[in-house]
């Protein structure tokens, strides 16, 4: 009577609404309301401080020459251009399992993403990742990010962990096992480039020093420094014998024309006698012989020949070589830190409100298009 009386409602006439509002919008709280708030409870309450280290680098290989505007410009203007594919293998490798290998060789991964501090959602191993290589890949994928800009070519390196001086670690050793990524490409791209020329060189070598040593036995069997000069000798000994012979032989034939009788004539005739033995003898020795000059000569000239062939075939080896060193310097690429990883004194992550406004505008999306759907089939049953 006296609720009656005050305008009130019995409290069972109160239960009643208040239990058929909860059935007509069960959906919704259990779709949105309790997600948003065990979200809220969960970044406000539990989740632990993340800090945040960055870094940013540049890769550069003076191949690409290419002209971009703003800080990829100036990097340009000197003949170094941004490679950019260089700069998606070093990002590929920073995220890698690679990567993941060869930070455990300097820290305890494990140790660092499982502080005893941290939550047990955001800490490794959790509800999500066990304790296998492939969930601390995945895991370590979401500390580590990589960004690389088109526009300034700059990339920016950015690593979380629970405690600053881990995340600063984090970043400055991923930044360092990709330096060492970098100079084992450039490594591998010189050994590459100049491995060719190299091995031509020394077969190069190899012939001219066997020429060499051919010509040097040649000569040493045949007890001549140098057959074709000692040709010209005995050519211009030969010439001097046939001069003095036809002199002679003019001389002969004034005497038997003016002094028959002379006894110069027999001298003459002597002498006439025994320059053609001496012309036929240097003749011998230059061609007609089996130890005549001529084959001589001839076997020495084939063995200058080849020693001279494989000498300028060593010298153009050692220009293809030096521009194959050359080309290998031109075509290394170059990781230089335009930002060392910072230390963070400040927690960035997580952002609570935005991650529970994220959680509950996504529930209510899921439910509006659920309900829609729902709401669909049933009209078209009963249609």
């Amino acid at each position: 009577m006296i609720n009656e009386a005050l305008g009130l409602e019995p409290p069972a006439t109160r239960r009643q609404k208040a239990l058929s509002w909860l059935r007509t919008n069960r959906g919704w709280l259990i779709g949105v309301a309790l997600p948003t708030l065990i979200a809220a409870f969960y970044y406000l309450v539990i989740a632990s401080d993340l800090y945040a280290s960055e870094a940013r680098f540049v890769v550069r290989s003076p191949s690409h020459a290419a002209v971009s505007s703003g800080i990829a410009g100036l990097l340009q203007s000197g003949g170094i251009g941004s490679g950019q594919g260089d700069v998606y293998t070093v990002q590929d490798f920073a995220t890698s399992r690679d990567a993941v290998a060869a930070l455990s060789r300097h820290v305890d991964l494990r140790a660092l993403f499982g502080r005893k501090d941290a939550d047990f959602v955001a800490r490794y191993p959790n509800l999500l990742d066990d304790s296998s290589e492939e969930d601390l890949h995945r895991y370590f994928q979401r500390r580590v990010q990589l960004i690389y800009d088109t526009t300034t070519g700059i990339s920016t390196l950015t690593a979380k962990a629970f405690r600053p001086d881990d995340a600063q670690t984090l970043a400055r050793l991923v930044l360092d096992e990709s330096e060492a990524l970098v100079n084992r490409l450039n490594e591998r791209s010189r050994v590459n480039a100049v491995h060719d020329a190299e091995e031509q060189l020394q077969i190069a070598q190899g012939q001219t020093a066997e020429a060499e040593s051919e010509l040097l036995a040649y000569r040493n069997r045949e007890s001549l420094l140098n057959p074709g000069e000692a040709s010209t000798a005995m050519f211009k000994n030969l010439s001097a014998l046939q001069g003095e012979l036809s002199a002679a032989r003019v001389r002969l034939s004034e005497i038997e024309h003016r002094a028959p009788d002379s006894p110069m004539r027999s001298e003459l005739q002597e002498r006439i006698g025994a320059l053609q033995r001496q012309i036929a003898d240097e003749r011998a020795h230059l061609a007609g012989k089996g130890g005549s000059m001529a084959p001589k000569l001839s076997e020495y000239r084939l063995l200058e020949l080849r020693q001279e062939f494989t000498s300028k075939q060593l010298a153009s080896t050692l220009a293809s070589l030096e521009a194959a060193r050359a080309e290998a310097r031109r075509q290394q690429i170059y990781l230089d830190r335009v930002v060392e990883p910072s230390l963070p004194d400040k927690a960035l992550y997580p952002q609570r409100g935005r991650d529970v406004l994220i959680v509950l505008i996504s529930c209510f999306l899921v439910y509006s298009i659920g309900s829609l759907l729902i709401a669909g089939v049933r009209e078209h049953a009963q249609s």
